[in-house]
Order: C-alpha cells, then structure tokens, then sequence
C-alpha cells in the first residue's frame, strides 16, 4: 500500500507590517485631530469661525447679531450663542431669538473634505410672529431668499448669465436634523400678547428618488404631542397631521387666564391634507374629538361646567389666490347625542367676511337633554317633552362687525308639539304654586290660577294691554317657537361693541323660562338652560296660557309680582281698566321693575320716560292696536301714580 504525499506547508501572510501600517495610519489620524483641535480651540480660530457663521447668517437673512462665545468640543460639535435676527420693521423686537446653537458635522463628509451637517439643536427659542403670524411670515420670505436666489432666471437677463445648477451631490446631500428645546412662539391677538410653548420640536427632512418629505414632531405643555409628516412628490404634497392628549397646561396664560378657562379634558386631531407644489392650494379631511372637558369661570357659572364631549369632522380647503378657507360636509356631535351638519367659509380680508351653516334635522329632544350636563339640565319639575325638532343657523359678514351680519334661522317644533298634544296636559296647564327669587327672605308662595284674587285670566285682558307688552317685549311672540334670532343678533353685537352684557334679545318665552325655574345670573350655563327650558315651554304649552302666566308672575316693582297687583300699586286701577298709556307705561318697567320704581316714589314718569312711553304708543298705533282717536287720546293723557294721599284718576283707589 502507497504511503499519502506530504501535505505542503501553508504560506505565511506577513501580517506585522499590516499592523504596523494601521497603526502609523490611527496615529496620524490623531495627531492630524489633535492638531485640528488645537488649532480650532485658539481664539483667534475661534473669532474667525464667528466672522464666518455670521457672514453666512446674514447673507441668508439680514440683520444678524451674534454673541462672542463661539466654542469647538473635542467631537468637533460647534456651540455659539446668543443668536439674534431682527424683524424686518424698525423698532420690532428680534423675530428669532436663540439663546444656544450647537452644529455637528458628518465625520465621513468631513473627511472627505465636505462640510456637512449632520444636526442641529437650539435651546432657549423664542419667536416673535408678530400680529397675524406677519413677522414670522416675512422671515420666511427672507430664508426663500429673492426670486434669483429661488432658481428663477430674470426675463430679460441673457442666457450666459443664468446660474449653473447646483451639482448633484449637493442636490442629493442630506438635510441635518434640528432639534429646539424650550421653543416659545409668542403673537399678538387682541391687543394682547400671546405666548405658546415651552414646545419641545424635532425636525427632520430627507430627499431621494425625485421625493422630498419632512417631519416634524412636538412634545406640548402637559405631555401633549403633536407630528407632522409630508411627502412631496411631483403632483404636490400629502400631510398627515396628528394631535393627542392636548390638555389645558397647553394654553397660553394670556388666554387661560380669561373669564372662561379650560380645567381638564384633552383635545385630539387627525388630517390628511393635499397641496399644490406651491402651496397655494390646500384641501382634505380633519377629525377633531374633545373628551373629558371641563370649563370654568364667571361666565360659565358657579361650578365647573362638565364633562364636556364633542367630535367633529369634515373636508377643508384653502384657496391661495382668493385667501379663503372653506369647510364643507362637517358634522359636529355634542355630547354623542346632538348631532349638526355644519358648513362655512371666512376670507382673510377687511373686517374678515364669513359665511356658517348649521342644520338640525330630527334632534330627539328628550335624547339630547339627557346627554347634558347635570348643569346644563331640566329641573325635576320642568315640561319634558318627547318628539323631534329641526333647526337651522345661517350666519354671514364681516366676523369683526356683528351688526352688520345677516341671519336666517329657524326652528321647527310642530312633531313635539303633535306628541304633546296627544300626552297627558303638563302641569303647567292647571293652576299651580310660584315662588319667585328673592334676594332676602323667604319667597311668596303665589298661586297662578281663578282662586288667587290677584290672578288675572288672559281672556279679561283688553287687546291694548296685552299688545302693549308684547310690543314692548317681544313683537313676534305669536310667530315665533321661542326665539327671535334677529334679537339675538342685536343683543350680541351691543355685547360685543362694549365688551359687556348690554341688553338680552330675550323673548317672552325665555323670560318665562328664567321666571319660573331659574335665577338671575348672567352664565352661560343659565342662557343654555333657558334654551331648552324655552323649547320645552313652546312645546308643550299654548301661547295664550303662556303669556297668561308670564303677566301673572313677572315681577312690576319690588316684591310686586304680576300684572293685577301691578295695576292696583301703580295707577289703583284693576287690570282689565287700564288705560293704553298706563298698559304702555308698565310695559316699559318690565326690564328692570326695581330700578325704575323710583318713579312710582317722585309721583310721576320723568320726560325722558314719557317720551319712551309715546315711542311704544306710536308703534301699537303701527301695528293697528290703536286707532288714531284712541292714539291721539293716549299721547295727551297725563300720568300720575297711586301714592297714597296722592289724586288718582275717576275709578281708582289710593295704594295702600
């Protein structure tokens, strides 16, 4: 058997002088960075560094200051602050103020002799976007640069002066991340200024395969987040923008701070959202849902007002060239009972014009009162009628004129009524116990019915006494379901022009409402009650017993309630015996009977007050309540008040 060959030895790879190469190579390296290091750390480096940055700064944006701390750390990360960019008007604070800058290059385009930046992080940011968003707006003009900056070549340059593209490599380099911490956005909104932040903000963008997209990711006040995320590709941009957990430490003090301020609850958005390349065009479709909210404050009432949920959605669009923003198909639900379709448009332009569309469409009315608030709820012995009920708002002007706006509403109880006629009667349509809110004391117990003697039947009434206070009070009592919107135009436009409640708008059936269950405080909770009280009156209750009641338990003097006793303390006349002057003058003490008893106690109406008393005649004259004899008649009959020891009329008795 033949012995196996010899296996022939290996060769041996001469590895030491690989090593000894690296490790020649690591200690150049080093010393070429220690070198580097030195030589940046010097001052004079440093202040050349500056000069350079600075340079660079305001060719970019303008008018740049630059503190004097210009710092190199050993990985080669430039720190330098504080930065400042002034506005673009004289006398404007900075419209970008950075308290640090920290730049980090990428270490491999360094090497390759590139300076790239891999990121950039800013701490202590405050921007001043001045009123509108102006100045931030303009600052942004100036980053674009002007038009030759842009890439766009002047009409009538020549074509050997039109710029050479910049080189691929400088297309395709990537854009640094930026990260701000502490960022404050302040504006100016009415007058006041308005400060949003701290935010935490990290901004990345990519380029590559003829896309672009950006990212941008905020962490809010209270823990809240917000991300931004948009792909540019040649038909344009598509952003999705989501918002989660916003809560009340994310609004700005100034406005926290009001008469109305949110205490809990949380806010959460979804878009998507397609642009043109310019962004002059924008539409798609936003999502919006507040859970667990709760207001408080003055004007909402006594105790916080909540929990408070709502969900709204609907397609968005922004028009560059007409400066409009439009919502169409919206659908708003209060309270996951209360749904409404909503639509509008508004126009950035004098007096910002607007238009808003609201329609109710077979609101389940019981459904609704039941999905409220125990705050905003019926009283336990409030009407609680069953049924649907339609509605609908149309609102147009200029937003910042309130009395120059037009309004078309509506609402349509005829279903509830249907249902209320067929249900047992409610209380309110046999005689039943009232007492009115006092201020001291215990309240009256008044009986509104036949077997109070003070009682006064609708149907005893003559016509000039009944008209006069619905002419006074509320001219479209008998044509309306509860509310005249014209009314309530008005009122909130003399609110609005004095910055105050100046007058109510209300109508006879709200007032009623607010007699029977409510009291006197101006809150939002109350007006909203009263809403729906007044829907359930108008419901369920006939218009003459409606106003039978309200003559027998409206308030005409202090501790003087209803319109018999009113008759017998003013003029010592019944009811059913006053004359059309006397009917008109009562009329005009409705609003505050208090205040303007001090007439009853000087004898006569002031020449103002007749004056005001002649104006409601002319108008019952004008609704055909007086004929031009009985006019004639009542203009030049004096008035003089019961006091006791005072002259009264033919068939009247002194006051007690």
């Amino acid at each position: 058997m033949a012995s196996p060959l010899p296996t022939p030895p290996r060769p041996r790879v001469a590895l030491r002088p690989l090593w000894r190469a690296a490790g020649w190579g690591v200690l150049a390296l080093a010393c070429l960075y220690g070198v580097a290091l030195v030589a940046l750390s010097r001052p004079a480096a440093e202040a050349a560094l500056r000069r350079r940055i600075l340079a660079g700064l305001r060719a970019s944006v303008g008018d740049v200051t630059l503190g004097p701390d210009v710092h190199v750390s050993p990985l080669l990360r430039v720190s330098f602050g504080p930065l400042a960019i002034a506005g673009a008007r004289p006398g404007a604070p900075p419209v970008l103020r950075v308290e640090r800058i920290e730049a980090r290059p990428r270490l491999l385009a360094l090497l390759a002799g590139r300076a790239e930046l891999a990121s950039v992080r800013m701490t202590g940011v405050r921007v001043e976007a001045g009123r509108s968003g102006r100045s931030l707006l303009e600052l942004g003009e100036r980053l674009r640069g002007p038009p030759a900056r842009r890439g766009a070549v002047p009409a009538r340059a020549p074509a050997a002066a039109a710029p050479e593209p910049a080189p691929e490599a400088d297309e395709a380099a990537p854009w640094p991340s930026v990260q701000a911490r502490a960022l404050v956005i302040a504006f100016v909104l009415g007058g006041k200024t308005v400060e949003l932040g701290p935010i935490d903000a990290h901004l990345s963008r990519a380029r590559g395969d003829g896309e672009e997209r950006l990212r941008a990711d905020l962490r809010l006040p209270g823990g809240g987040t917000a991300t931004v995320d948009a792909r540019r590709e040649a038909s344009g941009w598509r952003a999705t923008l989501g918002v989660r957990h916003l809560g009340p430490a994310a609004i700005p003090e100034a406005l926290g701070a009001g008469a109305v301020s949110l205490r809990e609850g949380t806010l959460s958005l979804d878009a998507t959202l397609d642009a043109a390349p310019d962004l002059s065009r924008l539409g798609g479709r936003a999502v919006l849902a507040v859970e667990g909210a709760s207001v408080a404050g003055e004007r909402i009432g006594a105790e916080p007002l909540g929990p408070i949920s709502a969900t709204a959605e609907g397609d968005v669009a922004w028009e560059g060239a007409e400066r409009r923003v439009s919502l169409s198909g919206g659908r708003v639900v209060l309270f996951g009972a209360i749904p409404a379709a909503v639509s509008g448009q508004a126009r950035l332009g004098p007096g910002l014009p607007f238009e808003l569309s609201v329609r109710l469409d077979r609101l389940d009315f019981a459904a609704a009162v039941a999905a409220l608030p125990a705050a905003l709820g019926l009283p336990p012995e409030a009407p609680r009628p069953a049924g649907t009920l339609d509605a609908h708002l149309d609102l147009a002007g200029p937003l910042l004129a309130p009395a120059a706006w037009t309004v078309d509403a509506g609402l349509d109880l005829s279903r509830m009524r249907d249902a209320a006629r067929r249900a047992p009667p409610v209380a309110l349509r046999a005689p039943f116990v009232h007492r009115p809110e006092v201020e001291h004391g215990t309240p009256p117990e008044i009986l509104v019915g036949p077997r109070n003697p003070a009682f006064v039947p609708l149907a005893s009434l003559p016509q000039h006494v009944i008209r006069a206070v619905t002419a006074s009070e509320d001219a479209g009592f008998y044509g309306h379901s509860g509310f005249e919107f014209e009314e309530l135009r008005n009122a909130f436009a003399a609110s609005a022009e004095r910055g105050r409640l100046v007058r109510g708008g209300s109508t006879i059936s709200q007032q009623l409402a607010k007699n029977l269950y409510l009291s006197r405080e101006k809150t939002l909770a109350r007006k909203v009650r009263e809403a729906a009280l007044t829907v359930a009156l108008e419901a369920t209750v006939p218009k003459a017993r409606l106003l039978e009641i309200y003559l027998n338990v409206a308030e005409w003097g202090p501790g003087l309630w209803g319109i018999g006793p009113a008759a017998r303390h003013w003029f010592g006349v019944p009811a059913a015996e006053l004359t059309p002057r006397q009917a008109a003058f009562l009329a005009t003490v409705i609003p505050n009977p208090v205040r303007f008893h001090f007439m009853w106690a000087r004898g006569a109406p002031t020449e103002a007050w007749d004056q005001r008393v002649d104006e409601l005649l002319l108008k019952m004259a004008a609704q055909q309540v007086l004929d031009p004899d009985a006019l004639d008649a009542a203009l030049v009959e004096p008035l003089a008040f019961a006091r006791p020891g005072a002259a009264v009329g033919p068939g009247a008795t002194p006051a007690p």
